[in-house]
């Protein structure tokens, strides 16, 4: 009699979890209130409820479920619907399946047979040896990744150098040809000075020949006049 005065409204079932209540205190599980439509109104009154993230929790409800009895499910034991689940995921006689279920291996059994069977599985032995080289690879992925982060600055400055480094190249080639233009067009030096320097000037006589110099020195003697004989 006690459970049915617990049980849902809506799915008529008593439901483990939270309860909900509308304001004149009917209470009705969560899963229920959840796929309630809009307008959202109590299954019982039909009072109107506000949204779901305002629900009023019933916890006196709750503790009465979770003060139900019940039993476990693999061996038996008499506790209370709200220590039941804790109790059976560390029961002894609950099943388990072995560590490298993973990797492909189809063992279930007690615990107490688990370790047993892991010490001669084939797909546990290659899971230990293998686990030591798969911390390993982790580790590197990590440093791997911690040095790509050092990297990528590093790469981004060394664009920036390069393409600066062309530019740089292309001022210079232009400065090179622009030169080379510019020295075609000049006049040699020797062009220059005799271009500014006057006619006559700044040319040096030439020596005349030796021999033309004392050819006419003998003939300007022989031109002149015969020198008048002394006086007594």
């Amino acid at each position: 009699m006690a459970a049915q005065r617990l049980e849902c409204p809506v799915c008529l079932e008593v439901q483990d979890g939270q309860q909900h209540q509308c304001r004149e205190g009917h209470v009705f599980c969560a899963s229920c209130d959840s796929s309630l439509r809009a307008p959202r109104r109590c299954p019982e009154c039909r009072m109107a409820l506000g949204p779901l993230s305002q629900a009023i929790r019933s916890r006196s409800h709750e503790e009465r479920i979770a003060a139900l009895p019940a039993a476990c499910s693999h061996c038996g034991l008499a506790t209370t619907r709200g220590e039941v689940a804790a109790h059976e995921q560390d029961c002894p006689q609950r099943p388990r399946a072995c560590s490298a279920a993973e990797a492909g291996c189809a063992w279930s059994g007690l615990l107490a047979d688990k370790a047993a069977h892991e010490a001669t599985c084939p797909f546990a032995v290659c899971q230990r040896m293998m686990a030591p080289l798969q911390t390993e690879v982790v580790e590197l992925r990590a440093e791997n990744e911690r040095l790509q982060a050092q990297l990528a600055p590093l790469q981004a400055q060394l664009a920036a150098q390069g393409a600066e480094n062309s530019q740089l190249r292309a001022e210079n080639s232009q400065l090179r040809a622009e030169n080379s233009q510019l020295q075609s067009a000049e006049p040699p030096a020797a062009e220059k000075k005799a271009a500014k320097a006057p006619n006559g000037v700044g040319r040096s006589a030439e020596p005349a020949p030796a021999a033309a110099t004392q050819n006419g020195a003998a003939e300007a003697a022989a031109d002149a006049p015969p020198a008048p004989p002394p006086g007594p």
